[in-house]
């Protein structure tokens, strides 16, 4: 009777396991599909972002190059 007991005792553990995993997993999966629209538009918000950034640091550089040559009039002549 004591080896039924202990049967029963693991059967029943590892049923619970089983049913906690499969909760588990739908919870995952119902926070998965909340997250993905978020991810999505969070990812075309960094490339724009990203896309700005390098517009300006073209702009940046053409205007440091602009610094350097000197204001168009201003050149020293030959």
């Amino acid at each position: 009777m004591f080896w039924f007991a202990v049967l029963f005792t693991v059967v029943f553990t590892v049923w619970r396991m089983v049913a906690n995993l499969k909760a588990l997993a739908a919870s995952v999966q119902a926070l998965s599909e909340r997250l993905t629209p978020e991810l999505d538009r969070l990812s075309q918000a960094s490339q724009e972002a990203a896309e700005h950034a390098e517009r300006l640091s073209e702009r940046g550089a053409r205007f440091a190059g602009q610094d350097r040559e000197g204001p168009a009039g201003s050149r020293p002549s030959r």
